[in-house]
C-alpha cells in the first residue's frame, strides 16, 4: 500500500481511501435534505456546479458516533469517485494523507480491503467499491 492515502476519522474509528478515489476534501457546507431515503443519507450538496448526494461514513459502514469533534469543531466531507459515480462522505476528521507502510492483515470485512496500526491505532483500509456498491440504490435514484 505503498500509495497515498486519506487517513480519516468515522465515529470513533480510522479508516484510510486511496487518494486516486478522491476529487475533493472540503466543508460540509449546505445540505438539501432528500426525504425517504436511507439514514446514511444526509442529502445532496452543490459541488462545483454537480448535485452530489453526500452520506455519512459511519451510518454506511453502521459504526456509532463518538461524540468527538475535529479539532476544526466541524466535519468534513470527502468527494469520491469510483466507476464513474460521484459521492460524498462526511467524516469526523481528516488526519492525513501519506503512504500507509506496515504490516497489513486481511479483513473479512466486505467494506476493507485490509487493516494495519498506525500511530497506536487499528486502521481500515477502505474497499471504495464496496463502499459505493453499499450506497448504489441512493446514489441511483
Amino acid at each position: 500500500m505503498n500509495a497515498a492515502q486519506v487517513r480519516i476519522r468515522a465515529g470513533g474509528e480510522q479508516y484510510a481511501l486511496a487518494v486516486e478515489h478522491i476529487n475533493e476534501v472540503t466543508d460540509v457546507g449546505e445540505l438539501t435534505p432528500v426525504p425517504g431515503t436511507a439514514d446514511s443519507v444526509l442529502g445532496l450538496r452543490n459541488v462545483n456546479g454537480e448535485i452530489v448526494p453526500v452520506f455519512d461514513l459511519a451510518k454506511v459502514l453502521g459504526i456509532e458516533h463518538d461524540g468527538r469533534r475535529s479539532e476544526f469543531g466541524q466535519r468534513r466531507l470527502l468527494v469520491a469517485e469510483c466507476n464513474g459515480q460521484r459521492a460524498a462522505f462526511a467524516v469526523d476528521e481528516v488526519i492525513d494523507v501519506a503512504p500507509i507502510d506496515g504490516a497489513m492483515q486481511d479483513s473479512e470485512s466486505r467494506h476493507l480491503l485490509a487493516s494495519t496500526v498506525i500511530d497506536g491505532a487499528m486502521v481500515g483500509v477502505l474497499a471504495v467499491d464496496a463502499l459505493f456498491d453499499s450506497i448504489a440504490p441512493e446514489v441511483q435514484q
